[in-house]
């Protein structure tokens, strides 16, 4: 059975910079065999979290909306490319959106010292690629953190690789650098 890698991407223009390298990174992953699907984030009716005051077990959410494509993905995907470009020094309110409606996919646990921590309530382990596209954005450190707390607590993701990009739109863009599109290439076959 092939291994099954889903791309997620979160930026709102179809077939520039962040597309591309995600595409390129799905490419990869195609060529060792992986069955492969495209998610635009930007193409789904998501609503934001509503801070409910009531847990949504065993569902992941009182809302029907497209993040059930989501957290369908979430539950059956081995390993997942996210792209988004750098806004504000962060990441596109389209993946952020996907993010805040993550939270009740965990449950807070008390360790046997009393610590709290959050616990993935998705039982299959994925590996992940983030690919981070920024033109005058220098520093990925705000993205990256929310993308960890995002894969360990919530989504039950080992984030394996990044492709982190600056000055995209230098130049031709980074959609035709010849350097980065084999970097996603070889980022997606190496999972």
């Amino acid at each position: 059975m092939a291994l099954k890698m889903v791309g997620i991407i979160g930026s709102p223009r179809k077939g520039m910079n962040t597309d591309t390298l995600v595409t390129r990174a799905l490419e990869g992953s195609q060529s060792i065999g992986a069955e492969t699907e495209k998610i635009y984030l930007n193409d789904l009716e998501i609503l934001p979290c509503q801070a409910c005051k009531k847990f949504p077990a065993p569902d992941y959410c009182f809302y029907r909306d497209g993040m059930e494509k989501i957290y369908n993905v979430l539950e059956t995907a081995d390993a997942l490319v996210i792209g988004t470009p750098a806004y504000f020094g962060s990441f596109s309110a389209q993946l952020k959106l996907m993010i805040d409606r993550s939270n009740c996919l965990a449950e807070m646990v008390t360790l046997p010292d009393g610590k709290l921590i959050f616990k993935s309530r998705l039982k299959k382990r994925k590996k992940c690629i983030f690919i981070w596209v920024a033109n005058i954005s220098k520093n990925p450190e705000h993205a990256l953190v929310s993308i960890r707390i995002w894969c360990k607590y919530f989504a039950n993701v080992e984030l394996v690789n990044t492709l982190i990009v600056t000055e995209s739109d230098l130049g031709e863009g980074a959609r035709k650098r010849e350097d980065l599109l084999d970097k996603a290439f070889k980022i997606g076959a190496s999972l």
